[in-house]
């Protein structure tokens, strides 16, 4: 195969490396960091910086090499060979902290798990694009094949690797690719050190791929102190791990604890089920959205029930459950009166005809989008509307009967005022370490006699509910002391949405707090910001640099800003596509690389159409026009969706399509303005311009999750990121008419 050909090919396997390697690590690190969505901005700027640095300075350190092709063989090596070296590291990066399996952790240790992992490979896909543009001077044909590698690999990891292989046959497999790549490129090589070192590695990496197995074992015995792990499975939606310590069964989801067997919480189970069910008799058809097995369905199944639907998203989590036969949990699923719906809760609350007399909602601290949006007032809109007339609706929130921190008042206060947007009534069952908060249209009895007379009647075979300790739980100066904790509070409550989750940020903070007193005060200054103001200073700035085009009379800097800026916007519309997946659909951990494949698919899209038409294209006016058409459709792509979706209009099969379709229509400015730039700026540094463009894209990760989404919510943000490009295409219309 001729050189030129090998390197081009070289390039296709570099795009879908990338992609795998980013979306693999992503979901390894994610576990680590207990899927809080959050940690995208910390783990895309931590890649696009040392991408940035890659391109720019490691590739400049080869600008004199008169063959750049040794230098490329060895940043593509370097990725091959750090690939499985990183999960090594993610997984057993707690050990470094003395952090516990469950322990959470801060800020810091997140980052710097994240940049010892990512940033090798990230520093050389950085360099490989430089140093491509050497062996093959065509930006355009470049990012077209890299963007078409992405594409393939995209889909490939998901629907064929992630099905078949673990973590390491992966990796394993991509380093071995990369570096049969480097040995066909350097065969024709003088040096034959370059040629036997690249074969010896190859070879060393073929070898662990037949002991893929081991690593697995044994990495994942450091991940989990030893502990006897009786399960592992990374499902589409999450990573599940079952221990076993003591005839003890405990369930991680995304590394956080689930549940116990066979000795759950009685203390929870039974306060959580027994009191609103004791509270409101006559209830004879129940929904459980979230966590139920293992204990809330066995205390349902004493009341006189007719129907129970259980709906879980991840047939895994069911399977692994079954696994164990446990008595308890055998029961709970096999009981005639249970059903289980393997499906998303939230779609089946939307879609359901049926309506219930109790929907019961028992998920963890909404420290990540995927919980979040069962606490947002969409879906306790939703909820209402399946519920029959007088129906009760039961969620959990985080409390004290001694002290209530700042941040646990703002949470609890946040929920109580959105469930009142949409219920009459809420009456709150304050408690240690949690508060049970039951909403309906008619107003809950709670008085410890009214429930100890429903219960003598039904004659309940319970461990701790009684008389006497209703009583005592049920106290009025309980409900007196912690309505006057959160007065202040509920009055400045803002209302949980699916489009801006405060109810994230006041859970983040709360999770933050056990670390840091800044960071929850970060999270709350963002609730000040009012997106008029960001439009204003936006307008303003955008006006100032109009006025300097004005006068200095600059092309080239006009065009520097234009990258950067086109990485910022669709960096950040990007990710408010991730976390509007999130908050709508709430399974990005399947989807997340398909979105990338479908932004990749722009790219390539945008990068041929530029390769064909460059020298008709190259014209400042047609730049201007870009920059204003292809950003307007990708935020009228957003807004649409999030549009048909939340009244109903498109189903929740079809509606990730329409996200793919809004990535697709990003990538495609991208695509088409990097080689369009570089032509109107005289070939400038293909290097320069990428980093340009990365360092807009890490701009765009870090502010749009932490700053933008928090102060506006997601359609704000969106429309302000618009703003951006519409004014300086407005710009680089002037620019281009200017001596």
């Amino acid at each position: 195969m001729p050189l030129k050909k090998l390197i081009l090919s070289s390039i296709l396997l570099k795009g879908s490396s990338a992609v795998i390697a980013q979306t693999l690590l992503i979901r390894e690190l994610l576990v680590v960091f207990y899927g809080n969505e959050l940690t995208f901005s910390i783990i895309l700027c931590i890649w696009l910086i040392a991408g940035a640095v890659g391109s720019s300075f490691l590739a400049g350190l080869f600008i004199k090499t008169k063959d750049p092709l040794r230098p490329y063989c060895l940043f593509q090596a370097l990725l091959a060979f750090w690939l499985p070296c990183a999960i090594i590291l993610i997984r057993t990066s707690k050990a470094f902290f003395g952090a516990s399996p469950g322990e959470v952790l801060n800020i810091a240790q997140i980052s710097l798990i994240a940049l010892a992992s990512l940033s090798v490979i990230a520093l050389s896909d950085g360099a490989l694009f430089t140093l491509g543009f050497r062996l093959i001077p065509s930006v355009a044909k470049i990012y077209l094949f890299e963007s078409l590698g992405i594409m393939i690999g995209g889909v490939i990891f998901t629907f064929v690797l992630l099905v078949f292989l673990n973590s390491f046959q992966i990796a394993l497999l991509i380093s071995c690719l990369n570096l049969m790549a480097c040995s066909l490129l350097l065969l024709k090589d003088k040096n034959h050190l370059f040629k036997i070192g690249a074969g010896l590695l190859f070879l060393i990496l073929l070898n662990l791929y037949a002991r893929s197995g081991q690593l697995q074992e044994i990495t994942l015995k450091e991940e989990w102190k030893n502990r006897s792990i009786a399960a592992y499975e990374n499902s589409r939606y999450g990573n599940i791990v079952a221990l076993i310590e003591k005839n003890q069964v405990t369930i991680f989801s995304n590394g956080m604890p689930d549940i116990s067997l066979p000795s759950p919480e009685t203390f929870f189970t039974e306060d959580f089920v027994h009191i609103p069910l004791l509270a409101k008799p006559g209830i004879k058809k129940v929904l459980f959205a979230g966590t139920a097995v293992g204990g809330l369905i066995r205390e349902a199944l004493k009341h006189p029930l007719e129907r129970i639907v259980y709906v879980e998203l991840d047939p895994a989590f069911i399977n692994i459950i079954r696994r164990f036969a446990d008595p308890l949990t055998t029961a709970e699923l096999k009981n005639e009166r249970v059903d289980i719906k393997l499906t998303d809760a939230r779609n089946f609350i939307k879609t359901t005809r049926e309506k219930f007399d109790a929907v019961f909602v028992n998920t963890g601290l909404p420290t990540s989008l995927s919980i979040n949006r069962y606490y947002t007032k969409e879906f306790f809109k939703e909820v209402h509307s399946t519920l029959n007339k007088g129906g009760i609706a039961i969620f959990k929130t985080w409390g004290s009967l001694s002290y209530l921190s700042v941040e646990t008042k703002k949470i609890n206060a946040s929920i109580l005022a959105t469930l009142l947007s949409e219920f009459k009534y809420c009456g709150v069952v304050p408690g240690d370490g949690f508060n049970i908060f039951i909403a309906s249209d008619e107003k809950i009895n709670l008085a410890p006699g009214f429930l100890s007379a429903n219960l003598k009647r039904l004659g309940l075979t319970t461990f701790l509910i009684n008389p006497e300790y209703l009583g005592l739980r049920l106290q009025d100066q309980y409900r007196e002391w912690f309505y006057d904790n959160i007065k202040g509070p509920l009055k400045s409550a803002s209302i949980n949405r699916d489009l801006r989750p405060t109810g994230l940020y006041e859970g983040l903070s709360l999770y933050y707090s056990q670390f840091s007193k800044k960071i929850p005060k970060i999270f709350s200054g963002f609730e000040k910001v009012r997106p008029g103001y960001v439009a204003l200073g936006l307008a303003f700035f955008l006006l100032i640099w109009r006025l300097f085009i004005i006068k200095k009379k600059v092309k080239l800097l006009s065009l520097d800003f234009t990258i950067l800026s086109t990485g910022f916007f669709a960096m950040a519309l990007q990710t408010s596509v991730l976390l509007l997946f999130q908050s709508l659909l709430g399974f990005l951990f399947a989807w997340l690389a398909i979105l990338t494949t479908s932004f990749m698919i722009g790219a390539s899209l945008g990068a041929f159409i530029a390769y064909k038409k460059l020298k008709e294209l190259s014209e400042y006016k047609k730049l201007g026009w870009i920059e204003i058409f292809l950003p307007l459709s990708a935020t009228c792509a957003l807004l649409a969706t999030a549009y048909l979706y939340a009244n109903g209009h498109v189903s929740f099969t079809h509606i990730k399509w329409l996200f793919s379709l809004i990535s697709i229509a990003t990538g495609l400015l991208v695509g088409i303005e990097m080689p369009l730039i570089f032509s109107l700026s005289g070939n400038g540094s293909a290097g320069k311009l990428y980093s340009l463009d990365l360092a807009g894209a890490c701009l765009g990760a870090l502010l749009t999750p932490l700053v933008l989404i928090p102060s506006c919510g997601i359609i704000p943000t969106a429309l302000i990121l618009c703003f951006l490009k519409l004014g300086n295409g407005w710009n680089i219309l002037y620019a281009g008419r200017a001596a």
